[in-house]
């Protein structure tokens, strides 16, 4: 009888357990974040684009990740000689066509960006009205660009995908050394030279979803 009722037992534990089980997996599903990503443009080199998604995979596994087809910029994010891409320009375009159903949306391309950017130069402040950059994002916000323009190498380029898509997360530029977060000063050394994320920036990171 003892031998009957332990069975019992454990029968329903199992059958609740596997309820649970089933229950946070329904949860998941219902409240999965996802990412759009669009190349703009000519898009990139597919090294480039299969670099960056195992990147963003590794350091967000739990994100669904969707590739969109190619988007041809408008001319009203040229700059006034429309020789390259207002990166600020960018992102007020990838703001209006942001599907509902995804969280973020991350622009990649060739094509050469800039943006507005004041630098310290010889300890001076010193204003860029059309400075090339390696990308921009929102902090926080939905919405980063990135180019491979001016990024060299493909793992500099896939870091800098993942800084400007940790900004939209609310992440700040970050002072710890090779923090993948570290403000480069209009240098791009930071990025080259990051070999992690931070704890308290991936921490923080999580958060922003």
């Amino acid at each position: 009888m003892t031998n009957k009722i332990t069975i019992l037992i454990i029968i329903i534990v199992s059958f609740i357990s596997i309820s649970w089980i089933n229950y946070n997996n329904r949860q998941f599903k219902e409240t999965e974040k996802s990412i759009l990503i669009l190349p703009l443009n000519s898009g990139v080199n597919k090294s480039y684009m299969d670099s960056t998604l195992s990147m963003l995979e590794k350091q967000f596994p739990n994100v669904n990740i969707i590739v969109g087809k190619k988007i041809k910029l408008p001319k009203s994010c040229l700059n006034d000689k429309g020789s390259r891409y207002r990166a600020d320009s960018i992102l007020l375009f990838l703001d209006q066509i942001k599907p509902d159903s995804v969280d973020k949306v991350i622009g990649l391309t060739s094509s050469d960006i800039s943006v507005t950017r004041t630098l310290i130069v010889n300890g001076k402040k010193k204003v860029y009205n059309d400075r090339g950059i390696f990308g921009l994002g929102r902090r926080p916000g939905t919405v980063c660009v990135v180019s491979n323009y001016r990024t060299g190498n493909i793992e500099t380029f896939s870091k800098t995908t993942v800084h400007e898509f940790m900004h939209t997360l609310g992440v700040p530029h970050c002072e710890h050394k090779h923090c993948i977060m570290q403000d480069g000063k209009g240098s791009g050394k930071n990025m080259r030279e990051s070999t992690h994320i931070h704890k308290d920036c991936y921490e923080l990171a999580l958060k922003g979803f």
